[in-house]
This record gives C-alpha cells, structure tokens and sequence, in this order.
C-alpha cells in the first residue's frame, strides 16, 4: 500500500501565500464565539457535492464554489472541535463538554477521510491541470491523491476507538483529581488504570500500522501525522547520544527555586516582549489581548496542560495554559505565543510539526532578550533546556522503544521495567520520580511520538538564539522571516535559513559545549 502524507491543514484553495480569506470581515472575541455539535450529515452532503462538481462541473468556478463550500464545513468541523476540547480542559468534571468533546473526538476522523476524498475527486477531475495552476493548488498537489487511500472504514474504527481510549485517559485524569497529585494514593488508585489505558493504545496503534502497511508505527506516525525528513531509528540514535553525553549536565542541575507569579504577571511580561520585538509579533500580542484569545488563569479542575490551536472558522489562534503560578509560567506563554504568532502571520499555519516547534522554542529563548529583569528567568531557561534535551530524549527513546515490543513482550510490567531502565540511564533518580510517573505525560496517550519534535526542534531554536547574543536584533530579524514559513521538514527548513542540521555529527558536543559554561 502506497505511503500517504495527508496535508489536512492545507485549507486555503488560493495558495498564493499567507493570506485572510477575501470574505473575511474582522476578528472575532473569543467570548462571542459559539459551540454547536458538528453537524456530520451537513459534512457528508457538502463533500459529496463537491465531489461531484470535481467531476460534472460546467465550468471551473462552480468547481471553485463548491470546493469552498466544502472548506468552510470542514473548518467548522475543527472549529467546534477545539472549542469543545478548550472548555473540555478549562473544568474537566464538567459532564456537558464531557460529552461534547467525545463526540468530536470520535467523529473528527471522518472529516479528515472527507477531505482526503475531496483531494482524491480533484486528482481525477478534468479540471485538474487548472487547479494545479500558480493560482490554485500548485504543480503537483495531487501527486499524493494518486492510487489507493490509506482512509477507509477500517482506519476509521481504529481511529474512533483510539479516540475513545484516550477520552477514557482524561476521564481518569479527571478522577484523580481528588487525590493530592504525585502522591502514593494517586500512582496506587489510578496509574494502574491508566497503565492499562496506554497499553491497550499501544496495542490498538501497532494493529493500525501493520494494517496500513508500515513495518512499526513509529514509520507510520512519523510519515502520516508529523511531515519528518528523519526516520524513526535516525531519532532514537539521537536519543541515545543525547543520554550518553549530556546526562552529565542533567545531573549537575541544582533545583532553582522560582518566584510566584499571577496571570496578570505573566501575559504583562509577554505584553513587554512583544512590544519590544515589534512588528507583527505586537500585533499579534495586540490581538491576543484585545479579543482574549486565551485561557490562562487556573482552576480546580483544569487539565494540566497547555496549547495553542487555530480557530478555522474564525482565522484566529487561541492560547489555553494551565499555570502553576511561578515565573515559569511566563516561559510557557512565550512557547505558546510563538505558535500564535506563527498562525496569526500565516492566517493559519500548516508547518510540520518540528517547525512549528522551532518558532515556540525560539519565541522562549528571544523573550529572554526582549523582556525586561529576565536575568533569573534565563538562569530558569538554561536549566530548562538541559532538560527539555534530556527528559523530552528519555521520554522519546521509551515511546519508540514501547511501540517496539512485540505482542508477547507487551506487558504493564515489561512498560513499567522498560521506563526504570530509560530513567536511570537519563538520571531520573537525582529528580523527584516515580517509575510509574510516565502516565503523567498527556503526549504519551493522545499526541504519540510528538515529543521527538521538542529535541530536534529546540537545537534550531537554540541557535536562533545564540545570534541574538552574539549580535543582538540579528536572531530576531532571521525568526521574523521564519514566522511565515510552512515548511514541512525540519532538517530543510534549518538549512533554508543557514542553519545547521540537528543530526549532523558532533552536534550535540557543541550543543555540550555551549551550555556548559552557562552552569559553571
């Protein structure tokens, strides 16, 4: 079976660079924004509409016309998705959006399967050569709609069920609220649950790669979801250099202590940088601000995480973060600011998923520049990325090796043993950890493999801000230019913009070299 790269971000049928669609007519305040259950019938009669205009219609407009009525469903359909999920993670005892985001969850699936129908239609409509004009799509967007689709009923169940498996995470997530976080109570009431939990996923995953035809799904993942020009096995070998040369340093980290800090605090500490930075970065801080396009305070019952998302239907990116109350938190807004700023230039990103990585780390790693008193939140930053390059390696090499165990090695106990191991050669042990603690990673149960994207990414992203230091506007005027680029691939995009390719040999020596110093 053919290998697919599905561009499902691809919404725009005008490609002719980062625009606002013509009928746009303003931003809208997030609080006027409404939720309505995504209508599935209205999907299907849209696509089947346009579908056959790809293949009965009199001229290309009504084909255009009909395309864009489509579009429109489609962004409406992850629209609602994502506001359903945000007011999901704002109160997760809340049984409405409960219900609400499992219904999207499990329904999601089937607008991707439309759009990739639609791609499929247009590769076999006569008016394909116009469409893959300058104008439209591009010379040979169909390429990849060509032969047989990997979407079908069967990747739709197994899709619906890995959505349900993963609603059953957070509604556990949900219960163990009421017991104090990490504590004995907790891995003892729930993380055997939700060991169980990731085990099934692990299995139900494995079955739908080898069904698509992938030797593992690590192959399957990286080629499907993530746009990587490295494999899997180029990934772990990184993954292991990183454990055995720059563990060291993780060790040698002392615990910093941070100050408290309000959400007030820490979006003024993000209003300073942007202003500084200027530009479309201001601007995109103005409409983060202005039409409060963020969830930032915390609450009882809010999940523990934090992310950004583009409201299709409304072309406006969103902010929801979970703060802890320290002056981390301002590093966690500047990370989620810098995929905002990424959207709000592209009027929606369609980046690979290690780009959009680079423009987040980056927007931390400039904030240190452009904010102001930031001298003990940079000492916070390099304490960081020795760890975002240590736990986030430890955390990917125990994924891939996971999805690595054959049916009769598949065991919690064998998980658990497999993560001890990866912990202790990472020097887990000089931390607060429990060997079951990795049912605390939400990427582990609903973004597998993602977190590959935060190693390699924060090497370009890193070297961004080593221009900066060394010659101060000089990484703020390359990370301008980056803001709109789309770029799929990592290792192209880096040397794109002169930048040195993560995986080159002796990489992560002078990643060692240049932290060191900061330490001593």
């Amino acid at each position: 079976m053919k290998k697919l790269i599905v561009l499902l971000l691809v919404l725009a049928l005008l490609l002719t660079g980062c625009a606002l669609p013509k009928n746009w007519s303003g931003y809208t305040a997030y609080a006027d924004m409404e939720y309505t259950r995504p209508d599935m019938d209205a999907h299907q009669a849209a696509l089947d509409a346009a579908c056959a205009a790809a293949e009965n219609a009199h001229t290309l407009k009504e084909l255009e016309n009909r395309i864009l009525e489509y579009y429109a469903v489609f962004d409406e359909c992850y629209t609602n998705y994502n506001l359903a999920y945000i007011q999901y993670c704002v109160d997760l005892s809340d049984i409405y959006w409960q219900k609400e985001y499992a219904f999207c969850a499990e329904n999601i699936a089937q607008a991707d399967a439309g759009l990739d129908a639609l791609y499929r239609a247009l590769a076999k409509s006569p008016y394909r050569t116009q469409l893959e004009g300058e104008d439209y799509f591009g010379a040979g967007f169909f390429d990849a709609y060509e032969g047989e689709s990997l979407w079908d009923e069967t990747l739709l169940t197994y899709l619906e069920q890995e959505a349900a498996l993963e609603d059953t995470y957070y509604s556990l997530c949900e219960e163990a609220y009421a017991v104090a976080y990490y504590s004995q109570e907790f891995f003892e009431d729930y993380a055997p649950e939700m060991e169980q939990v990731f085990l099934e996923l692990v299995q139900l995953r494995q079955e739908m790669a080898a069904y698509l035809g992938y030797a593992s799904y690590p192959e399957f993942a990286y080629d499907f979801y993530y746009y990587r020009d490295y494999t899997p096995q180029q990934a772990q070998a990184y993954f292991e250099a990183v454990g055995q040369q720059m563990v060291s340093l993780y060790r040698r980290l002392e615990t910093v202590q941070m100050d408290s800090c309000t959400a007030a605090d820490t979006m003024e500490y993000l209003r300073r940088c942007a202003q500084a930075m200027g530009g479309e970065i201001a601007d995109a801080f103005s409409l983060l601000s202005s039409r409060g396009l963020h969830h930032i305070l915390p609450g009882e019952n809010k999940q523990a995480i934090s992310f950004e998302v583009f409201l299709d239907s409304y072309y406006e990116p969103f902010i929801f973060m979970n703060p802890e109350g320290t002056v981390y938190d301002q590093l966690t807004l500047a990370h989620e600011f810098g995929h905002f700023a990424n959207d709000f230039v592209c009027g929606g990103s369609y980046a690979g998923t290690d780009v959009a990585e680079v423009h987040s780390q980056a927007m931390e790693y400039l904030s240190l520049c452009y904010g102001q008193d930031t001298a003990d939140l940079t000492a916070i930053k390099k304490a960081d990325s020795i760890c975002v390059y240590v736990e986030q390696s430890a955390y990917s090499l125990f994924e891939h090796q996971v999805y690595g165990l054959t049916e009769a090695e598949l065991t919690v106990e064998n998980i658990r043993e497999l993560y001890t191991q990866i912990g202790m050669q990472f020097g887990f042990e000089t931390r607060q950890w429990n060997v079951r603690d990795y049912v605390l990673i939400t990427h582990l149960f609903t973004e597998p493999l993602y977190m590959a994207s935060y190693v390699a990414s924060n090497d370009v992203a890193f070297q961004i801000y080593q221009k900066e230091l060394e010659n101060p506007g000089k990484g703020l005027e390359l990370y301008r230019q980056m803001l709109s680029s789309q770029d799929s691939y990592l290792i192209a995009f880096a040397q794109n913009y002169g930048l040195k390719n993560p995986f080159d040999p002796g990489r992560i020596e002078e990643i060692c070299r240049a932290l060191d110093p900061m330490f001593s």
